[in-house]
Order: C-alpha cells, then structure tokens, then sequence
C-alpha cells in the first residue's frame, strides 16, 4: 500500500510539470525559452533511458548516445520514403531494440569496465559503419524531406520525457527493479537465489534501448539534418551518463536535475567559451563524485533530513526547558 502511495505524488508531479511545458506554445512563451525546455526534456529523456539500464544495474554504457542515433537515422529513412509517423517511429524503436540486443547479447556477460569499454567499442562501429552505407548518405549525412513544424517535435520530446521518467518510476518499485537491485548489490547472492541476472539485464537494456531510439527520433525531427560525426559523437553519450549521475542516478527526479544543470552550464558557457561546455561538464562531475557521491538530488533529501531532525531534536529542549 505504502509503495502505491509513494509512486503517485512523483507520478502526478511529472504529468503537471509535463502539461505545464506542453502549454508553454499557447502562453506566449518566447521561443528562446521554449527551446530550453526542449533541450531540457531531450537530455531528461536521455538520462532517463541511461538510467534505467545503467542506474539500476550498475552497468555503466556508453551506447545511449549511439542508440539515439540509429533512432535519428531510422525516423528519417523511413519518412523520406514515406511512411507514416507512427510507422517511423516504431521503426526506429525496433532498431535501436535490435542494436541493443546485438551489443547486449554479446556484452551483457561482462562486468564491470570490461562491459564499459564494449558499448564504447559498439559507439565507434555504429559510426564507422555508417560512414560506409549508401542509404544514410555516407559522410554527408541526411535531409529530412519534409520538414515539421517545431512544436511537433517539442511535443513529442515533452510526452516522452515524461513517459520515460513514469517508466522509470514503475520500474524501480516493482518486483522486476527489487530483483534488479538485488543483482546491483551482489549478482552472485543473487544469481544463488534464483534471479536470472543476464536475462533481466538484457531486458533492461532493450527497454532503455527502445525509450533511446525514440528520444532520437524525435530529436532527428526536430534537427532535420543528420551528420554521422555529430548524430554518433561521443559527446552525447557522455551527457547521457552525466545527467543521471550529477542529479542522482537510480533517482526519478535526478536526470531532471542534471538536465536542468546541464542546460544551464551550457548556454552559460556558449557565450563565455563555447567550446568548454563538456569540460565544465566533467569538473561539475567530478566535484559530485568527490562531495555528493549519490548526487544532487540524493544529497539535498539528506541535508533537509538533517536539518529537519535537527530543528525537531532543538524544538523538544526548549519544550522540556519550558
């Protein structure tokens, strides 16, 4: 009962703040703003995709950004050869799904940097391989043919941010993300007592994998214009990692946090050292790792439980002094 209850107040959080950003277009919001709110709900979604693969297993992937991109190139292919938009979507899910089940598969055996170093290794071949292919426009990238109005895009990536973020909601307190916690704490106790660590993994990584070809299929709308070198840049895979981590992974509200954060920093930055932003990126991570191990989010929840016991603990002396 007590669970049900502590899923709805995040639930219901994450629908309003989900409506309020999809009516910013109809309050006259300037387009500036909007935008942020977009880039906010994209690394959002990102994160949270990372996050329920990685943040609940302790696997850590370098592929999210690469799985964005087969959804990105997916979603165009398919709507330049007309398809219709639910049919491209779907499509770019099910490549990224496939994707993930090929580097899954094959790496989900491994642990620890090994693991690590075989999504990095998946991030580099996707971007080889389609540097090569005739059909994704080789170096030069692709052109979205029909361009979309902008609130379209802006829209979906909303919806899905917050889809992601209920996803992971349900995920984490139902009987699946126990059993996925436990294989975080200890695989070996808890392959002893009957949990199928490999299979449950795989399956989280499919999940997470669909959730990120999604995410970069809309981003592929919302862009247009594809180029193999930014679309698979190891820069994206990396903001999908940071996000969670500043903000608190295996949290739902951290990935908001980090992508607020990291927003921030980077319109900051674009005008003071554009070039920077990643750096600035890693030295906020750092300093998280090294003062907020759990991250911001997870650290702020136990300075306001200090701060609430404290003030309790002072309120019952001046009651007794009385």
């Amino acid at each position: 009962m007590s669970r049900s209850h502590g899923i709805t107040p995040i639930v219901l959080a994450t629908l309003g703040l989900g409506a309020l950003a999809e009516a910013l277009p109809s309050l006259g919001v300037s387009h500036y703003a909007r935008t942020l709110v977009y880039y906010v709900a994209y690394y959002l979604a990102l994160g949270q995709a990372w996050n329920l693969m990685s943040g609940l297993t302790g696997y850590v992937s370098f592929a999210h950004g690469a799985l964005a991109g087969i959804g990105a190139y997916a979603v165009v292919i398919a709507l330049n050869g007309d398809w219709p938009m639910a049919g491209a979507l779907a499509a770019a899910m099910a490549a990224s799904l496939l994707a993930s089940l090929v580097i899954g598969a094959t790496s989900l055996r491994l642990r620890g940097t090994a693991f690590t170093f075989a999504t990095l290794f998946f991030q580099e071949l996707v971007l080889l391989i389609l540097r090569k292919l005739p059909f994704t426009g080789g170096p030069g990238g692709l052109v979205l043919q029909q361009i979309l109005p902008l609130w379209v895009p802006y829209a979906m990536m909303i919806a899905v941010a917050a889809g992601a973020t209920i996803v992971f909601v349900l995920t984490r307190r139902s009987r699946l993300g126990i059993r996925v916690l436990a294989i975080k704490n200890d695989e070996v106790a808890a392959a002893a007592v009957g949990i199928h660590a490999t299979r449950l993994k795989l399956f989280l990584f499919c999940a997470s994998a669909g959730i990120a070809g999604l995410v970069g299929a809309i981003h592929g709308l919302y862009a247009a214009s594809l180029y193999p070198d930014t679309v698979f840049s190891v820069d994206l895979s990396l903001i999908a990692l940071a996000v969670p981590l500043i903000g608190g992974v295996a949290t739902a509200s951290g990935p908001l946090v980090g992508a607020v954060l990291y927003v921030g920093i980077r319109e900051v930055l674009q005008v003071i050292a554009p070039a920077a932003h990643l750096v600035i990126v890693g030295l906020l991570l750092l300093a998280v790792i090294l003062f907020m191990r759990d991250g911001v989010v997870v650290e702020m929840a136990r300075w306001w439980r200090r701060r609430r016991g404290a003030s309790a603990g002072g309120s019952i002396v001046r009651e007794r002094k009385a």
